[in-house]
């Protein structure tokens, strides 16, 4: 069946009977505006995916579409060390859209919400061209707000995860490369994950004096907290983690993609020296790598990559900007 058959309203309803309510919710979907009771700080973020822009539907099952599209937000508020409560969800689809596709979005975006309990409460369907997608996140910061500004010079500089992940797979998925080890960066550009319990217990435990997530490009995002926090930094190339796939595919000496990748929602962060172990032990409670890959040093001294014997690496470009071609 497509949406045109069914029309908006009564996938509305069919969508209203699937949503999981929440004590802090006062009105759901189903009104003119959402009503929640929140106590404390709140915080607020909005993203949006565009078909031909961000994702391609002959590679993107509508699952993983609604997965990521939750996840994209919801690495914003881990940045910040929240926890996501509510969401609006602004969907813009063709009328011939099939009604199971869009049903199946909408089972990916509640499955990537549900163990957070972040209820979605509002939102909108409109006719559009292409599929259109804009969440709005609404969360809480119970153990404060960690900011891009902060980071002092002398602080260690970390990394979650790997780097350069979801940028290959993006190129494997344009090369239609099909081989087995191809499947795992593909799937961290089609489904990424947010860093939220890491994120969270960074905050709890007062660990960084700065973050921020990778959405445009390890050097990028560096680039605008130390411009937040009036620094710059050094990044050792060598130091950068690197997965088996991209080790296998691309090869350890070239951190190009690494360094200026997209998409990759691994957590940037700065802290204190003093704070390594205490860094090192949350890496293993929350079974997530913490890597040390640099240091923050005086905002005169830029953003420098220290290749192999103290040699400057100067990439084409820092990643990932939507309106700048070079």
């Amino acid at each position: 069946m497509q949406l045109s058959d069914l029309g908006e309203f009564s996938f509305l309803r069919r969508l209203r009977v699937r949503v999981p309510g929440d004590d802090s919710v006062v009105l759901g979907l189903g009104d003119d505006c959402a009503a929640v009771m929140l106590s404390g700080l709140t915080l607020l973020t909005t993203d949006a995916l565009i078909e031909g822009v961000h994702f391609r539907r002959e590679w993107t099952p509508f699952a993983l579409l609604g997965e990521k599209a939750f996840a994209v937000n919801a690495s914003d508020i881990a940045a910040m060390g929240g926890e996501p409560v509510c969401a609006l969800l602004s969907l813009g689809v063709p009328g011939a859209c099939a009604v199971e596709e869009l049903e199946a979005f909408f089972d990916g975006f509640l499955r990537a919400a549900t163990p957070w309990r972040t209820v979605l409460v509002g939102g909108n369907l409109s006719a559009a061209p292409c599929i259109m997608i804009s969440v709005t996140l609404l969360g809480r910061a119970p153990y404060g707000t960690i900011t891009r500004a902060g980071a002092r010079v002398g602080d260690d500089l970390y990394v979650s995860g790997t780097v350069g992940d979801a940028a290959l797979g993006l190129q494997l998925l344009q090369q239609g490369r099909e081989e087995a080890i191809a499947q795992e960066s593909k799937t961290r550009f089609l489904s990424p994950t947010a860093r939220l319990a890491l994120g969270r217990e960074i905050a709890a435990r007062q660990l960084a004096t700065a973050m921020i997530d990778i959405s445009d490009g390890l050097l990028q995002d560096l680039g605008h907290l130390c411009e937040e926090s009036q620094v710059g930094a050094v990044v050792e190339a060598a130091a950068l983690p690197l997965s088996p796939a991209y080790r296998a595919l691309i090869g350890a000496q070239d951190c190009s993609l690494a360094l200026t990748g997209g998409e990759d929602y691994e957590l940037l962060f700065a802290a204190a020296p003093e704070q390594r172990a205490k860094i090192q032990q949350l890496a293993l409670e929350v079974g997530c790598p913490l890597t040390r890959i640099g240091c923050i040093v005086p905002q005169a001294e830029r953003i420098t990559v220290r290749g192999p014997n103290g040699t400057r690496i100067a990439p084409e470009c820092l990643g990932y900007d939507h309106f700048r071609r070079a």
